[in-house]
């Protein structure tokens, strides 16, 4: 007698259905390792945004002789900050201006004589700049910052809001 080898249709039909559910698995698995790196690279530019801004702002505030009051605008979420520095002045000055300020969404630094610089990414939307000026004793400024960054364009929302305290150090 001779057996019949060969698979049977109910063997291929158990075959075909673990591997959809092996299939459906690994894809799950890759969406969600797809999802995670987009929203950790969308967390991380939002957080190195805000880091570099508030870092340039504070050391230039720390360099400046004193705030310029026409063109800063305080208590405004879109505020502007503009100082008077000794770095770099133009020929026959002593000083010179730095503004810090935000135009569609993105930061900007323009130092006097130059052209204005983006602080921030296009990936990053900065929601909120908005400056506070103290006044304290011996004429020692300082200028309280609120950053909020917010990711631009992702489907991941990430947004953080940074809070710092700046001393105009460069009239001491």
């Amino acid at each position: 007698m001779q057996k019949n080898k060969g698979i049977t249709l109910i063997e291929i039909v158990v075959y075909v259905g673990l591997l959809g559910v092996i299939a459906v698995f690994i894809s799950n698995a890759l969406i969600q390792i797809s999802d995670t790196y987009s929203r950790a690279r969308a967390e991380r530019a939002v957080s190195a945004n805000a880091r570099l801004i508030l870092e340039t702002v504070d050391e230039a505030t720390g360099e400046a002789e004193g705030v310029y009051g026409p063109t800063s605008v305080f208590l405004a979420d879109a505020g502007q900050l503009s100082l008077i520095t000794p770095a770099n002045p133009p020929a026959e000055h002593t000083t010179a201006y730095a503004d810090f300020y935000v135009d569609n969404g993105r930061m900007w630094i323009k130092k006097e004589g130059q052209l204005a610089l983006p602080l921030s990414a296009t990936t990053v939307r900065v929601t909120k700049f908005r400056l506070e000026r103290i006044m304290q004793g011996f004429n020692r400024e300082t200028v309280v910052i609120t950053l909020q960054i917010d990711a631009a364009g992702s489907k991941h929302p990430a947004s953080i809001t940074l809070n710092t305290t700046a001393a105009l150090r460069g009239n001491y």
